[in-house]
């Protein structure tokens, strides 16, 4: 039976289920898809291993309300929420909002808590951060709402802009590498009118890119380390777009990062670095760091701190290629999450 054909009531079986929680909003969106699509593929594994399992579907409502969103997830006495819940498609920093509703009622869940996932959205000042620790980041400016574009200094074309606090590359298309005045006036215009919490406008980096994949509480144990090299791909834009990702018709579906043998000490600069940004950022559980190259120096882009769990994501393909199973990472990230609520239990109690 899959998580989609589990009944909707509570168990009265006393038997402590794991509730798979997940947005649920009308959408046409892929990307927010996919995580009803992981959740299919998470609660599939789960009934697999003898867990009872129920959906519990996230709405906008239930943000506003959160007496009623803990009585209704207190109804099931839940050994673990399986937490897929990436916000809703307008505001997808919302998934902080539900981890701190969440941790304030101690309630057990997957994945990283609260402080992580709410810097990780917010892009600038993640990379505020890192760059206090001393660990590479883009130069970048930041605008928001109808702040105009002064002169940006110390920085020079080609420019990259981004939405500040999107993920899952939403905002990101043709028009996001400029190369002049003109371009980059007509992108900021254009992206501060579809996202007012702000963009940035970073000097583009044009190495290869690196995304490596964690899990652990800390120490953090690498999953896999994938290389995406543009020059391979002339064809398409030297960068992952929206339809890269989520658009497979689109000929930039082709570009994927995949496992190449690198250089011993650029694979140990390359596992340091991200490994460091991750406890900066405060990350849990399981997540993803992405890196770029430019000019032979590295810089830390982006931390992905809720990547794709389907059985054909990146991440369980890396996990999968070291002989394990799509049913091991499953089972790890919930095992992670029992045994992260044991340890801060037993930190308040004494």
């Amino acid at each position: 039976m899959t998580s989609k054909e589990q009944p909707t009531e509570p168990p009265g079986s006393g038997q402590r289920p794991v509730l798979i929680a997940a947005a649920k909003e009308y959408t046409h969106r892929q990307d927010l898809l996919d995580c009803l699509i992981c959740r299919e593929d998470v609660g599939c594994v789960l009934s697999s291993q003898g867990y009872s399992i129920y959906n519990l579907d996230i709405f906008p409502a239930d943000l506003a309300d959160p007496k009623h969103l803990v009585q209704r997830i207190n109804e099931y006495q839940p050994l673990c929420i399986f937490n897929l819940f990436e916000g809703f498609g307008s505001e997808p920093w919302l998934e902080a909002s539900f981890c701190e509703i969440l941790e304030k009622n101690n309630l057990t869940f997957t994945g990283n808590p609260s402080g992580a996932l709410r810097l990780c959205i917010d892009k600038h000042t993640l990379h505020q951060q890192l760059k206090t620790a001393g660990i590479p980041v883009p130069l970048s400016y930041f605008l928001k709402g109808k702040e105009t574009l002064g002169t940006l200094e110390n920085i020079s074309f080609p420019l990259f802009i981004k939405p500040c606090r999107e993920d899952g590359s939403v905002g990101i298309d043709k028009k996001s590498l400029v190369f002049n005045e003109e371009e980059l006036q007509e992108s900021v215009t254009e992206k501060l009118a579809k996202f007012p919490d702000g963009i940035l406008i970073q000097e583009f980096l044009s190495g290869p890119e690196y995304c490596v994949s964690f899990v652990g509480n800390g120490p953090f144990s690498p999953v896999g380390l994938w290389t995406l090299d543009y020059s391979r791909y002339p064809e398409c834009p030297a960068y992952l777009s929206y339809d890269a990702k989520w658009n497979e018709n689109s000929p930039e579906w082709n570009l994927w990062p995949e496992e190449i043998d690198l250089d011993y000490s650029l694979k140990e600069t390359i596992l340091h670095m991200a490994s460091r940004a991750a406890l900066v950022a405060g990350c849990k559980g399981y997540f993803r760091v992405d890196l770029r190259e430019n000019q032979g120096h590295l810089f830390v882009m982006d931390i992905n701190p809720n990547p794709a769990l389907t059985r054909d994501s990146g991440m369980a393909r890396q996990y999968m290629q070291k002989g394990k199973t799509y049913e091991q990472l499953v089972m790890k990230i919930l095992q992670l999450a029992i045994l992260n609520y044991k340890k801060r239990d037993d930190h308040e109690n004494n």
